[in-house]
């Protein structure tokens, strides 16, 4: 029988056997109760912060919390962090746009959140964060979308950034509230309806593409071929692998496995790696895509790609050419995404297990991949013979 772990003054469970692990220490008189997580980890934590404000209490080296949500400081973290009560909303937007930078990869984006970050400092810089109130920014935002015209959406990306601000301060203990949180989303409208590429316009599409390839001669324009034809192979890969733009764009050669018939997808929309798979004609244009041998150019000499050299595909950009071929081939409403909806749909049309589909597209939960689930008229009808009356 396991000995039992020894007894720490004010580590405590909540209910005894429960192994959820809570702490308690006296400020001024007043009991300050903090809760923490289960397990040995949940009594780590609390056996760690109740020994901090014991030795704060007796040294009087820091601050003690007056209420569970306030942190235990030191006097060197006062220094650094200040007391909660008078940290700014531009130290919060600092901190933020510090973690923003460290993290590439779960900030794709280093444009435009820090463009929103460095605007919401200017604002809102020296106002206390514990003051800042919900109806302050949410007039704001009306201002700037007066002033300058902004839509919805990007008012929503704004107030979006405010709210990770604070997320991000609380994370830290610099913050005990969000006040971006009340703020309400503007209405977008319906959205962006997904929808499924036809076969009639599947067609269209690769005529176009092929027609782009057969207009620039082999001999006298070999690099506007191999652009042509590197854009039809894209489609290709796109249409038969079910990868978002983003895990397409940054594949790497390193994690294409022709013989396991899998691609490593280490950028993904979680964060968390997973494989696609890769059927016959994903395989034939892939290995065409490499035989072409075309890399990511620079931008001038002053800026260089800053892509890694083994990156699949030559080109990171296809809005352009993307949306010229579908005004070419006269289909509307139809993005690069959808190409991925189509992907899923087929496979649910030609009878494959839901189960499947959703391994297939990466969906964290079968949930996602039902809205995948449509069915060509036809073989609604079809299947509704059944209802027929028996001649």
């Amino acid at each position: 029988m396991p000995r039992r772990p020894a007894r720490v003054t004010g580590v405590y469970e909540r209910v005894s056997g429960s192994h959820i692990w809570s702490a308690r220490i006296r400020v001024n008189g007043k009991l300050v109760r903090k809760s923490f997580g289960t397990g040995p980890k949940g009594r780590t934590d609390a056996i760690a912060w109740v020994e901090k404000a014991r030795t704060i209490k007796r040294t009087g080296q820091g601050v003690l919390p007056a209420t569970a949500k306030r942190p235990v400081l030191t006097t060197a973290e006062v220094a650094v962090l200040g007391d909660t009560d008078a940290i700014t909303v531009g130290k919060l937007c600092d901190e933020f746009g510090r973690y923003v930078k460290a993290h590439p990869e779960e900030y794709r984006d280093q444009t435009n959140p820090p463009k929103r970050i460095a605007e919401i400092k200017e604002m809102f810089g020296d106002h206390a964060a514990a003051a800042l109130k919900s109806s302050e920014i949410e007039n704001w935002l009306d201002e700037i979308h007066e002033e300058r015209n902004l839509a919805n959406a990007t008012i929503n990306k704004m107030r979006g950034t405010f709210s990770m601000i604070f997320k991000h301060g609380k994370r830290k203990d610099l913050a005990n509230v969000n006040p971006a949180a009340d703020v309400p989303l503007r209405d977008v409208g319906h959205g962006i309806v997904e929808r499924f590429l036809s076969t009639d316009e599947e067609k269209r599409l690769r005529e176009v593409l092929q027609r782009k390839i057969d207009s620039h001669d082999p001999i006298k324009q070999p690099e506007l071929r191999k652009q042509a034809i590197h854009r039809l192979l894209e489609f290709e890969v796109s249409l038969k692998s079910g990868m978002r733009r983003s895990e397409q764009y940054n594949l790497r050669w390193g994690d294409v496995n022709f013989d396991r018939r899998i691609m490593r997808l280490r950028k993904t929309k979680n964060g968390k790696p997973r494989n696609a798979y890769i059927i016959d004609d994903v395989a034939a244009a892939l290995k065409q895509l490499r035989d072409l041998d075309l890399e990511r150019r620079d931008r001038s000499g002053d800026l260089p790609n800053k892509s890694p050299k083994d990156v699949v595909f030559a080109k990171a950009d296809n809005k352009k050419w993307w949306q010229a071929t579908l005004d070419e081939a006269k289909i509307q409403n139809y993005r690069w995404h959808d190409n991925r909806h189509t992907f899923c749909s087929r496979l649910v049309q030609a009878g494959v297990h839901l189960k499947v589909v959703q391994e297939a597209a990466g969906h964290a939960s079968i949930a996602s991949t039902m809205r995948y689930a449509h069915f060509e008229q036809s073989q609604v009808v079809d299947a509704m013979t059944v209802l027929n009356a028996k001649r």
